[in-house]
C-alpha cells in the first residue's frame, strides 16, 4: 500500500523481521532463490529460521501463460523458490496452482523489493492471495508486520484438495488510489517460495505449535529463541495456535536471553500476523485480547492489548532466568468456527533510546536532547525514544529536542509515529504535539493523540519557518491511565524528511 512518509522499519511495523533488524539479515534454510536478471538486485526475506531465501532482479521471461485458473503454473511446498515477472506490471495477474492438506501451516513468501530499501518504489509492490479450489479468495496479504512491501502470508489450510496463489501489483489488487504510481516502477521480476512450517519437524526452536491443555498458569507453554547464525539477535518466535472451543484460553510464558547485552534495555513483542478473514490469515476467529503477566505478580496484567482492534504488544521487559513473564491468549464470544487459528510473532529487541533525563524533561526549557538517530532516504534524518510516564500527584509531561538536519529549508517536512495504548501500554489519551524551538505552538497540525481504534501518527507536516534554535520540540503527556495495566511505558518515532523544489 502506499507509505507516504516512511521512517524506516519502525514505523513499517511494530516489530522488525529479525531484532537484528529490519528485514533480517540472515540467509535463512530454505531453497534458494536463483540469480535473476542483469542488475538484479539480492533480497533476504527471513523472519523465521524456518523460511526460504528469495531472489529478486530485472531479467526474466516476459509474456507469461498463466494469467489465469485455467493456466495456473504449478509451484512445490518447500521447493526453491520460483522466478518470476509481471508485464504489464500494473495488470498482469500470475496465478500458481499447489496441492495441500487440512491443517498444514504454510508461509508464502514473495520478494520484489531490493534488501537496501524494502519500500523502493522502482520494484513492484506485491499482493498475494490465497484462492481455494473453486477459485474463491479465502487468504490474502498485501504488507506484512515485519515491515516492507513484499507479501508474506501465514496461513493454515482449511482442507485437502487444490489451492491456487494469486500474485499481483498493488495497483491491480487494490486499485491506483490505495497504491504508489505504478509508472514509477522500473523494475518488473519478483520471486515467489512456499515454506511448510511444522514445529515437530523443524530443527529450530524458532517455531512453536500450540498444544493442549495449557489454559492455566501452570500449563504455559515456553516460548524460544533461536540465535542468529552470527549470534547478534534472534529469529522472530512464530507461534502457531488455535481456540478448540468457544471458551478456550491459551497460555505461554517467556524468559527473554540476556545475551547479547543491550545499552538501554530489551523490549518483548507480540504482533497477530494478520486480521482473519478472507482478506487477512484466512483464519474463522480474532484474537481479542492478548495480556502480559509479570509471572510474580498475577494481579493485575504489565501490558494488554486487542489485536482485533489493531493493537500488538510492543513493551519493556527484563532479561534472564529471573524475568519470568506469562502471556494469555484470548478468543471473543461466539460459536466455534471452521478453522479457528492464529498466529503470533513474538521476538527480543533492543531499545535503541531511552528516556534518560525524567527529572528535567518536563519543562520545554530544559528539553532532552542527545536522542538516538538514524539516517533516512534522501538525507532525511529519524530520532527515536522509548520513555515512561509514571503516574504522580502533578502528571508527567516529557519534552525532547529534535535538531534541524544541516541544510533542511522550508519544502522539508516532519513526521512522527508514538504508541503507548496500542502497544499494551496502560497509558490513555496519550498526546504528542510538536513545539518550535523555543517551547510555542506551531497549529492544530502538530498534534495528535492516540485511542484504542486509531495510531498516533502526524505524517508529513510543513516545517515551521525559521525554527526557534534551529530545532523542534516534541511534548508528549497522557491522561488518566487505565487501572487494570501497570505498564506506563511509550515509543516514539520522529522524522525530518527532505522534499523537492
Amino acid at each position: 500500500m502506499r507509505s507516504i512518509y516512511v521512517l524506516g522499519c519502525f514505523v513499517l511495523g511494530t516489530i522488525a523481521a529479525t531484532a537484528a533488524g529490519c528485514g533480517g539479515d540472515d540467509d535463512g534454510v530454505g531453497g534458494e532463490g536463483g540469480t535473476g536478471g542483469a542488475g538484479g538486485a539480492t533480497s533476504s526475506t527471513t523472519s523465521s529460521s524456518t523460511s526460504s531465501s528469495v531472489t529478486t532482479g530485472t531479467g526474466g521471461e516476459e509474456g507469461d501463460q498463466n494469467d489465469s485458473i485455467e493456466t495456473a503454473e504449478s509451484i512445490e511446498i518447500d521447493a526453491d523458490a520460483m522466478q518470476e515477472t509481471l508485464d504489464p506490471v500494473d495488470a498482469d495477474q500470475d496465478f500458481y496452482r499447489f496441492t495441500g492438506t487440512k491443517g498444514q501451516v504454510l508461509y508464502i513468501l514473495t520478494d520484489a523489493k531490493p534488501k537496501a530499501d524494502e519500500t523502493d518504489p522502482r520494484y513492484p509492490d506485491l499482493v498475494v492471495s490465497l484462492l481455494d479450489a473453486q477459485g474463491e479468495q479465502i487468504a490474502r496479504n498485501d504488507d506484512p508486520p515485519q515491515g516492507g512491501n513484499d507479501s508474506r502470508l501465514i496461513t493454515v489450510l482449511p482442507a485437502d484438495g487444490d489451492y491456487y496463489l494469486l500474485v499481483e501489483e498493488c495497483t491491480s489488487a487494490l486499485g491506483a488510489s490505495s497504491c504508489a504510481p505504478a509508472d514509477e516502477i522500473e523494475h518488473f521480476n519478483y520471486a515467489i517460495a512456499i515454506s511448510s512450517l511444522d514445529a515437530a519437524a523443524a530443527d529450530d526452536d524458532s517455531l512453536i505449535e500450540d498444544k493442549e491443555p495449557n489454559d492455566e498458569e501452570a500449563q504455559a507453554l515456553p516460548l524460544h529463541y533461536e540465535a542468529l547464525d552470527d549470534d547478534t539477535g534472534y529469529y522472530t518466535t512464530f507461534l502457531i495456535g488455535d481456540f478448540e472451543s468457544a471458551t478456550d484460553v491459551d497460555v505461554y510464558s517467556f524468559t527473554l536471553p540476556e545475551t547479547p547485552a543491550s545499552e538501554h534495555g530489551l523490549k518483548a513483542t507480540f504482533v497477530l500476523s494478520a486480521p482473519p478473514g478472507a482478506d487477512g490469515s484466512g483464519s474463522t476467529v480474532d484474537v481479542s485480547e492478548i495480556t502480559v503477566f509479570d509471572a510474580a505478580d498475577l494481579t493485575t496484567p504489565y501490558a494488554k492489548i486487542d489485536p482485533s482492534k489493531g493493537g500488538s504488544i510492543e513493551v519493556p521487559v527484563k532479561a534472564g532466568e529471573e524475568a519470568e513473564y506469562l502471556v494469555f491468549v484470548k478468543r471473543p464470544q461466539g460459536e466455534v468456527g471452521a478453522n479457528d487459528f492464529y498466529v503470533l510473532l513474538h521476538n527480543r529487541l533492543d531499545i535503541s533510546g531511552r528516556e534518560a533525563e525524567d527529572l528535567t524533561n518536563n519543562l520545554a526549557t530544559t528539553p532532552e536532547g542527545d536522542l538516538y538517530s538514524f539516517d533516512i532516504g534522501g538525507g532525511g534524518i529519524a530520532y527515536t525514544v522509548d520513555g515512561e510516564l509514571p503516574e504522580g500527584v502533578t502528571p508527567d509531561t516529557d519534552h525532547y529536542a529534535l535538531p534541524m538536519p544541516e541544510g533542511a529549508d522550508e519544502t522539508w517536512r516532519v513526521s512522527a509515529f508514538c504508541g503507548a495504548q496500542r502497544h499494551g501500554s496502560g497509558l490513555r489519551e496519550f498526546t504528542l504535539t510538536l513545539l518550535n524551538g523555543d517551547g510555542t505552538e506551531i497549529g492544530s497540525d502538530y498534534t495528535a493523540t492516540e485511542s484504542e481504534t486509531a495510531d498516533l501518527e502526524i505524517a508529513g507536516v510543513a516545517l515551521p519557518a525559521s525554527p526557534a534554535e534551529n530545532r523542534l520540540i516534541a511534548l508528549v503527556s497522557a491522561g488518566t491511565p487505565a487501572a487494570d495495566v501497570t505498564s506506563r511505558s511509550y515509543d516514539c518515532v520522529f522524522g525530518f524528511i527532505p522534499g523537492t523544489n
